[in-house]
């Protein structure tokens, strides 16, 4: 981006030409004073001389003077100015009461038979009304004519199809891959809010097109913390047509070790930049059985949370690998059982972290999870907890020990979804799934109490859960909406993700399908609702991003053409026709 530097404008800039230091004599002798009253003044500066003038050819000046009927100022500068081509070097940019300055750096050599375009945004402004002249140019060509081709389309994100003001649009008449790492565009613009763009000027050739989301504003594609889009193929300027570019960020190249903490007994936490299948801890001052290490990853597997039991000697010292890379080594001073019992703030006991006592809107066709402050070792096959509807009580009921059934109406489970089974030996085994209990049957606008005696639960610390009591109404069967969605897509050997989405794109209910294919959903709440279906074309089940030096473009995905508006005690029937286009 280019920045002003404070530089007062120099004698051999003042004095480019006689004509032009009569002109500053001439304009300079007023001075600046506020208005005295009337019509608010709602009209931009005009320029009434250049020089050289614009849209002047066979251009060899050094400098720029722009004169303007009333007193101007520069706002927001950096962020307005667009000089395409870029320039080599910041050139000094200055106004004097009602003129304009553009000085080249003496080092700045311009491109023979080149047309340039100084675009101000609308950065010039007026003194006092601020009334802004809106996408000023000035244009000059250091050729015989001014090049008059130009190009314009859409840059959106890969994933949401969000647009963004401020990405630039760029041209290469070098038609390599490596032109954006390695050199600065021929031609560029930058996006709009609603993400268009359009480039004039352009000679007529064939040119690469990339989208970059610049972070450093070199014009440069530095690596993958900048996201970037491109099309694949060159195009021809000539050709009237408007351009679609998905931006993307692609994925690490590298997977590393972010952060790392020891802030609870038996309980260390790694932190990674993406997720991976191959991650690995190993002991190294120590040895640990199978039996003391759990391992819990987040779903996206960039977060480990590493459980050890029975251990109480002072420091655990760990070498962190991703497959047989070793990313990092790292020790700690681990807390003490009695200290962590003893502790005046937070002491370890087992607690239930997701209470909802007193939820007076608990849904309909729901599990009740029971997630815990740390991991279920066992439950106690002779505990028994009842289930009361209002004063009735309905079950009195004990876990057996080998199903975790509880009678007809009532299933205890346990999720265990990580794929520790791959690891070797003392990379541990377990998950911190949380106890996740399904009781069919619960009847509508209904108060239910749930008891659960001390001693059901026990984690793998030894520590077993206090009584848990908890009270909660159910919603009313007409509180809900429903939907029959008829999917039809192409026949094509690609899968397919449908997704259901809340107006903030968190996924509500998802489906994998293959073919076109009727899906149902239930239960829903009243509002409005987006669906997407993403193309995914290796068929791993999630949206996979692009990889630019590989040419590989993100995941396509299709949004349905309208928002979904589902109302109380509603059932909606909707087709929706796949096609390959957006």
């Amino acid at each position: 981006m280019y920045k002003l530097n404070s530089k007062y404008i120099t004698k051999n800039f003042i004095s480019i030409s006689a004509n032009l230091l009569i002109s500053i004599l001439f304009f300079s002798c007023a001075q600046v004073v506020a208005p005295s009253g009337g019509k608010k003044d709602i009209t931009p500066p005009k320029v009434v001389k250049y020089i050289p003038d614009s849209a002047t050819i066979n251009f060899n000046a050094k400098s720029i003077a722009l004169f303007f009927n009333e007193y101007i100022q520069l706002k927001d500068l950096n962020n307005q100015l667009i000089i395409s081509p870029p320039l080599d070097n910041t050139p000094d940019i200055k106004v004097k009461n009602k003129m304009l300055f553009i000085e080249f750096d003496k080092k700045e050599v311009l491109k023979r038979n080149t047309t340039y375009s100084i675009n101000f945004g609308n950065a010039i402004q007026d003194f006092n009304e601020n009334n802004p002249i809106e996408n000023f140019k000035y244009i000059f060509s250091t050729g015989s004519y001014i090049d008059s081709l130009s190009v314009k389309g859409k840059v959106e994100n890969a994933f949401d199809h969000k647009t963004e003001k401020g990405i630039f649009v760029m041209l290469y008449n070098n038609l390599n891959d490596s032109a954006v790492y390695k050199y600065k565009p021929d031609y560029f613009s930058k996006t709009n809010a609603d993400g268009t763009f359009q480039i004039n000027h352009i000679k007529n050739d064939n040119y690469k097109i990339v989208a970059l989301k610049d972070a450093n504003s070199n014009y440069k594609y530095d690596d993958e913390s900048e996201n970037i889009g491109f099309v694949e193929i060159p195009i021809a300027i000539s050709e009237k047509k408007s351009i679609l570019i998905d931006l993307f960020q692609e994925p690490s190249k590298k997977v590393y070790l972010k952060k790392h903490f020891h802030y609870e007994y038996g309980k260390i936490i790694f932190v990674f930049n993406q997720g991976s299948d191959s991650i690995k801890v190993l002991p190294l001052n120590t040895t640990l059985s199978n039996n003391q290490v759990l391992l819990d990853f987040s779903k996206n597997k960039d977060t480990l949370t590493y459980w050890v039991k029975n251990f109480e000697k002072d420091s655990l010292k760990l070498q962190v690998n991703n497959g047989s890379k070793i990313l990092d080594t790292v020790e700690f001073k681990m807390i003490k059982k009695e200290d962590a019992l003893k502790a005046r703030k937070n002491p370890l006991k087992l607690r239930l972290l997701n209470n909802f006592n007193g939820n007076q809107s608990f849904d309909l066709n729901t599990m009740i999870h029971f997630s815990f402050s740390q991991p279920i070792d066992s439950i106690n096959p002779q505990a028994k907890f009842f289930l009361k509807e209002d004063s009735t009580l309905l079950k009195h009921l004990t876990f057996n020990k080998d199903s975790f059934w509880a009678g007809n109406d009532i299933l205890i489970t346990r999720w265990d979804s990580t794929v520790q089974a791959e690891y070797p030996e003392k990379s541990g085994k377990w998950a911190n799934a949380p106890v996740q209990m399904s009781i069919i049957g619960l009847k509508e606008n209904t108060k239910y109490h749930l008891f659960i005696p001390p001693g059901t639960f026990t984690d793998i610390f030894g520590l077993t859960n206090d009584t848990i009591k908890i009270d909660f109404k159910t919603r009313e069967e007409k509180f809900y909406g429903s939907v029959k969605l008829k999917v039809n897509i192409p026949e094509t050997k690609d899968n397919y993700i449908v997704q259901l989405l809340d107006e903030k794109e968190t996924i509500v209910r998802e489906d994998n399908i293959k073919k076109s294919e009727t899906l149902t959903y239930e239960y829903l709440y009243p509002k409005s609702y987006k669906l997407k279906l993403i193309y995914d074309t290796n068929s791993n089940g999630k949206w996979d991003s692009g990889d630019y030096f590989k040419k590989i473009q993100p995941e396509k995905i299709i949004y349905y053409s309208e928002p979904m508006t589902i109302r109380s005690n509603w059932d909606l029937d909707l087709e929706w026709k796949v096609t390959d286009n957006k």
